[in-house]
């Protein structure tokens, strides 16, 4: 983990391309991404301890919730002044379900990601298969009745989306993402929003009052809105 954790200190937006930004327990398997960064040397790694007793070699997110969302808006956060030209936001392990055309391993996924693609579109997520989350996912302004029972999320996506997105944001009727919370992003497309729009979210992440969000539930509201958070239409 030194070694991976020195990559990170050496980082420099100067020298660059990409920055592999992931959450981390302790039981995470990391060996693949060693592995990989020996051949991809403009990669550079920004690890976040999701622990309650952080791994001191890693970074520490802003938040506790939400695992991925925590590390992905802390490196915004901390970075916006100094991206690199490509962030591209992946979970840890080595094999996701997730990852579908080039197989299971995140590594080969990253090795087939076109950068042209991310310049012309800004925002690509890395799975390709459109099932679970497309065409629409979420109805904000017809939840079910169960969902209006239950208190959840979805019976609550207009104030979820507002406090997002702030208050003067209009609420698509319909939303639909590719899902899993895996994408690339480019600079220009970070930037696109203040630095202010990052730090609300965080602060909606860290809001434990919420009745309809626990810390899975701030997971799953972000990864229906990840591809709006970075300036793609409600449905993608």
């Amino acid at each position: 983990m030194l070694e991976l954790a020195r990559k990170t200190q050496g980082y420099s937006a100067n020298t660059t391309k990409v920055a592999l930004v992931m959450s981390k327990t302790r039981s995470d398997d990391l060996r693949w991404l060693r592995d990989y960064l020996k051949t991809e040397t403009d990669n550079v790694p920004f690890i976040y301890s999701m622990d309650k007793d952080p791994e001191p070699e890693l970074l520490v997110a802003h938040s506790s919730r939400g695992r991925e969302v925590s590390a992905y808006l802390s490196f915004v956060l901390e970075y916006y002044d100094e991206l690199p030209a490509y962030s591209i936001f992946i979970h840890s392990n080595p094999d996701q379900w997730h990852n579908d055309l080039f197989g299971s391993k995140t590594s080969a996924v990253l090795k087939n990601l076109r950068r042209e693609a991310v310049d012309a579109l800004g925002y690509v997520n890395l799975r390709c298969e459109h099932n679970p989350g497309c065409p629409v996912h979420i109805n904000p302004h017809n939840p079910t009745q169960i969902d209006i029972d239950n208190n959840d999320a979805r019976a609550n996506f207009p104030t979820i989306y507002k406090d997002i997105f702030g208050d003067t944001a209009v609420v698509p009727d319909h939303i639909g993402g590719i899902c899993c919370a895996q994408f690339a992003v480019s600079r220009e497309r970070i930037r696109q929003r203040p630095k202010s729009d990052y730090v609300r979210m965080m602060n909606w992440v860290n809001d434990k009052s919420l009745p309809y969000v626990n810390d899975y539930g701030v997971g799953w509201v972000f990864e229906t809105l990840w591809h709006v958070v970075f300036g793609m239409n409600g449905i993608q």
